[in-house]
């Protein structure tokens, strides 16, 4: 009974192994391609910002779960996403920078959705909005005063400006003060049309204190590619290596080692929020694809997903598998949306870009 037991524990790991779909970006490669899905966008006068992510199903909350890894997280409304926590529905997901005083920017998009009558019913009419949100570290950056932050304006005017469609990655929102090892970081998102109908998206803030690109300067995940996407980026040879990648090579970066990574994955799957969090801990391993290293002391890496319900689960026949399509998509998704973050971040005073580190590599880049 053993070896047979054992047989078909093989065998049905080599069936996983060995299970291809089709794959290919949406529309607008974007997380934006998942229906109900909506980004906006408020950057500060200096390098800050926040970005919203908001979901809908028909007026109702879709469900969510989250996977929060780092070593110096700044997080808000998370434990409520907890399997076993009573309100199973969340209205919107906030990316900010300004550290923990970011955190406030999620008020004002409370603010946004408690207009629309969009949130928790809590009788008579009235709603609470479920915002979970996570921030990362830019305060101070590039001489900019540390008292300037994110703060209810900036949630308030980005939940205003969301949209689908085409999502501008970069300098902007979450990612406007950004940095990833020693260069620019940003915003960037991605997605993935599955032949079933699964749809997958992301949309991550990276900024981190390991690197996205190896000793010779070339990026983890660009073989992750759908489509020539990433537009036929060149080997490089011979480029600095990236101190943050290194122990000894992170002690001479003491002072910028104030970092965090903040993603958001969605599909237009049902999700419960156990299904959630399995798909965002898996979502997890595509930031550790392109992000090396990962998870440190100084990162607060926080990775939410979502569920906006335009599939039932039960369409898709075992549960279990399509999570595992779900996730194994997710992971991707996310790999590719750091390396457009990358890829789209712009040079500051302070910090160049990936581009301009690596012109060469870059120069055939969409």
């Amino acid at each position: 009974m053993r070896k047979r037991h054992g047989g078909a524990v093989i065998f049905f790991t080599l069936f996983l192994a060995s299970v291809t779909w089709a794959q290919v970006p949406g529309k607008y490669n974007a997380i934006t391609d998942v229906p109900g899905i909506k980004v906006g966008h408020f950057t500060g006068k200096y390098l800050t910002g926040t970005t919203v992510v908001l979901a809908d199903n028909g007026g109702q909350g879709v469900g969510g779960g989250v996977t929060q890894r780092g070593g110096a997280p700044g997080t808000r409304e998370t434990d409520l996403l907890k399997p076993e926590n009573m309100v199973d529905k969340v209205n919107a997901i906030t990316l900010s920078g300004g550290s923990a005083y970011g955190l406030a920017a999620a008020s004002g998009v409370m603010e946004c959705l408690e207009s629309q009558k969009l949130g928790w019913p809590v009788g008579g009419g009235n709603v609470v909005p479920i915002v979970p949100s996570a921030i990362l570290f830019d305060p101070g950056r590039c001489g900019a005063p540390f008292d300037y932050h994110p703060d209810f304006s900036f949630g308030l005017s980005a939940c205003q400006a969301a949209k689908g469609g085409p999502v501008q990655q970069g300098n902007i929102g979450a990612g406007a003060g950004a940095v990833s090892g020693e260069v620019k970081g940003g915003i960037g998102t991605a997605s993935v049309v599955l032949d079933n109908g699964i749809i997958v998206g992301a949309i991550v803030a990276v900024n981190s204190v390991g690197s996205t690109f190896d000793e010779d300067g070339n990026l983890y995940a660009a073989d992750l590619e759908l489509d020539n996407e990433f537009g036929d980026l060149l080997p490089v040879k011979g480029g600095p290596a990236p101190k943050g990648s290194s122990a000894s090579g992170a002690a001479g970066l003491a002072g910028l080692l104030r970092n965090t990574t903040i993603a958001v994955v969605a599909t237009n799957v049902q999700l419960t929020k156990a299904q959630a969090t399995k798909v965002a801990q898996m979502a997890d391993d595509g930031l550790a694809r392109a992000i090396k290293p990962l998870h440190s002391p100084y990162d607060g890496d926080t990775v939410f997903a979502l569920g906006t319900g335009r599939i039932s689960m039960q369409s898709l026949g075992d549960p279990s598998f399509a999570v595992y399509q779900i996730g194994s998509a997710a992971a991707d998704v996310l790999s590719r949306a750091v390396v457009h973050a990358i890829l789209a971040a712009e040079s500051t005073p302070c910090f160049k870009s990936y581009c301009d580190t690596f012109s060469n590599g870059c120069r055939n880049k969409k």
